[in-house]
């Protein structure tokens, strides 16, 4: 057994068992004109559909009217616990703010950035979130030399690992991916082994891992099964979502060009025990709330057949196989 921040133990063995399905708050978060839903309306619209497990997007809190910024930051955070709990829900990830911290930046957006970003991670802790999904960052200015942005990534998420720590979760990082437009430059973290170091150098595994996204991983050649290979036992969460291989697109799975069956015999092969979390924001955007439904239903449906995926996987081999193999 492994223990995970949080305190819960998670089986690490081969064996019959499958992942649960969680998704992101975002899968309705946004309307036709430009408005968003309230996360607590997203909250309530996923678990009356059917999920029992949900990621906390706290991505929500860069909106400029978000309650995140202001001073009842707290209470919302405990209005967001009691929807959550009247839902029967259970907060699995969040998924933290972000920025590009190391780019010259005004300094008042970069405190209120920094400051939603120690809020969420203590919102994350009020709402029994055992990992907090970020991104790793690039210093651009040193080119391909990729030991520059480790090192300043170790020195930037130090403070923050700690605060997790304090309040009961972890940093999951996760994988990047690098843009097929100018000026090709190199992103820290497209390749999982900088991830991987980036992790190791924390020397913390029980609130430092990676949160794999699927999307991403696509974008830089879809090689899942050895991206995956060198994540290992690192991996504490995932973006389960879709592309074509040219853009972010955050489709629903089988809508891009990932090979699913593969993917999630390559969680099996690692050991995986966590939960498939979608990121699909972008599939049902323009659909209005009345229709959200039907998006949320179709990723329970894809779901299954993932999770079938994975358990195919950890199925024995038919006894006649295991006769002749003996």
């Amino acid at each position: 057994m492994t223990q995970g921040a949080g305190g819960f133990s998670r089986p690490r063995f081969p064996g019959r068992f499958s992942l649960l399905l969680s998704t992101s708050t975002n899968i309705c978060a946004f309307l036709p004109d430009g408005r968003r839903n309230p996360l607590e309306t997203c909250i309530d619209m996923c678990a009356r559909r059917g999920y029992r497990l949900l990621d906390i997007n706290f991505c929500a809190g860069m909106n400029p009217g978000s309650l995140m910024r202001t001073d009842a930051w707290e209470a919302f955070v405990a209005r967001l616990k009691k929807a959550g709990d009247a839902a029967g829900v259970r907060f699995n990830q969040s998924h933290l703010p972000y920025y590009n911290v190391f780019a010259s930046q005004d300094p008042d957006y970069r405190a209120m950035m920094e400051m939603l970003i120690r809020r969420s991670i203590i919102a994350s802790g009020m709402l029994g979130v055992p990992w907090a999904v970020t991104h790793p960052c690039t210093v651009y200015e040193a080119g391909p030399d990729m030991s520059v942005s480790l090192q300043r990534n170790l020195d930037y998420y130090g403070p923050h690992v700690a605060l997790a720590r304090q309040h009961g979760l972890g940093i999951a990082l996760e994988n990047e991916f690098e843009y097929k437009t100018r000026p090709w430059q190199r992103i820290f973290g497209s390749a999982p082994a900088e991830l991987a170091a980036l992790i190791d150098a924390f020397g913390d595994p029980a609130h430092v891992g990676a949160c794999y996204d699927f999307g991403h991983g696509n974008l830089t050649g879809g090689h899942h099964r050895q991206n995956l290979a060198v994540l290992g036992s690192r991996l504490r969460a995932t973006h389960v979502n879709d592309n074509r291989g040219t853009a972010d697109e955050h489709l629903m799975p089988f809508f891009g060009t990932t090979d699913w069956r593969d993917a999630m015999h390559s969680l099996r092969d690692i050991g995986y025990a966590g939960e498939l979390t979608y990121e699909i924001q972008e599939f049902g955007r323009y659909l209005p709330n009345d229709l959200k439904h039907l998006v949320i239903d179709q990723s329970l449906a894809i779901g299954r057949v993932l999770t079938s995926y994975f358990e195919e996987a950890t199925a024995p081999p038919p006894e006649d196989v295991r006769e002749e193999n003996a």
